[in-house]
């Protein structure tokens, strides 16, 4: 009796020890990317993810974690292609400043003098300009109206329309909420808009565009994506229709690529370059593309994307460093993911200097 008394205290000692450790390692903060990225994964209950990460010039870092098909248990492979959702608009304002470049936008002239549009509902959209779609300023606020790329029916159209068709139909249709230049907010059918200066009738396909940029498409196979619900996975994503609707995204987040290709894209893009200055009082706000985050080094540059299934997020650093991280499910709440996840990069990187 004693015996057993003794090794039930032993067992009891044992398990209490095991729960103590895993509770100290949770609580501890990650000390790498990597660290970072299987925390959050398995804090959110993501099967699988891929990050790509190091500095300028240099060979990345790509590791995988989890499965890419939780029901076979298939592991993630570090070259598994992801749509990139939102991830798409960085690349997209590449080429949009490309084609400045070329002379055939001025990111300072009404879009309605440059490419064909419709009269708009709101006169105060004559004065809408590349640079203020590009930095969220063109007077679209999804908080307070509502962001038709998710509601096409209420302008008229159905899941079927396009990024491009929706933005032209809205320039139509819809009111601004602010002037433009007068206000940031974030908005995908402003994004939309500037789809009429990559894809025109001689220029009809939008791949060749941002291949131009990156190693990106926007048809192809893709990562499984996932989601829980209380008692097992269900695939997301995976149909004709939203096969469909992605590639009608376009340039506000239809892209497809691996970690690899999206860290080389990040990486050689320079932080400080031709970004203009903030609104009074901003202290982050956006500009060609990127969300910009000051601090007293410089800038540095963050994206995140998400719908359901899917979570993309990207950093480049004024230092060098870039980091991609891509995930086959997405957290429930998506803005307080990427502050998480933004917060602790932030830090890793801080004890770097």
């Amino acid at each position: 009796m004693m015996r057993k008394t003794t090794l039930r205290f032993s067992a009891l000692l044992l398990v209490s020890l095991t729960l103590f450790l895993v509770l100290s390692d949770q609580q501890r903060e990650p000390r790498t990317i990597e660290d970072v990225v299987e925390v959050f994964r398995q804090a959110h209950m993501i099967p699988g993810a891929v990050v790509a990460y190091g500095v300028s010039g240099s060979e990345p870092t790509i590791a995988a974690f989890g499965v890419s098909d939780p029901l076979r248990n298939t592991p993630m492979s570090p070259d598994q292609p992801f749509r990139l959702a939102s991830v798409t608009k960085v690349i997209a304002a590449k080429a949009i400043l490309n084609a400045e470049g070329h002379n055939e936008i001025d990111l300072d002239t009404p879009i309605a003098e440059q490419i064909d549009l419709p009269s708009p509902r709101d006169p105060r959209s004559l004065s809408i300009t590349p640079r203020h779609l590009l930095a969220h300023r063109g007077g679209m606020d999804s908080k307070l109206s509502y962001d038709p790329l998710f509601a096409p029916d209420r302008l008229g159209l159905d899941r079927s329309a396009s990024c491009a068709e929706i933005a032209r139909t809205a320039w139509e249709k819809m009111m601004l909420d602010h002037a433009p230049g007068t206000n940031t907010a974030y908005s995908n059918v402003g994004f939309c808009l500037l789809s009429g200066f990559l894809i025109t009738d001689h220029r009809a396909d939008l791949t060749p565009i941002l291949q131009d940029v990156a190693d990106v498409r926007i048809e192809g196979p893709v990562t499984p994506n996932w989601k829980h619900n209380g008692t097992s996975w269900i695939r997301v994503q995976n149909d004709a229709e939203a096969e469909g609707w992605f590639s009608g995204l376009g340039i506000a987040g239809g892209a497809i690529a691996n970690a690899e290709a999206v860290w080389s894209f990040v990486s050689a893009h320079e932080p400080d370059r031709g970004i203009e200055a903030p609104l009074a009082g901003e202290t982050d706000f956006y500009a060609l593309g990127w969300h910009v985050w000051t601090h007293p080094e410089g800038y540095h540059l963050t994206h995140w994307g998400g719908v359901e299934g899917i979570f993309t997020v990207v950093v480049r650093f004024a230092d060098g460093e870039a980091i991609v991280m891509l995930f086959n499910a997405s957290p429930a709440d998506r803005p307080s993911a990427f502050n998480y996840l933004h917060q602790q990069l932030l830090r890793l990187n801080s004890l770097k200097t």
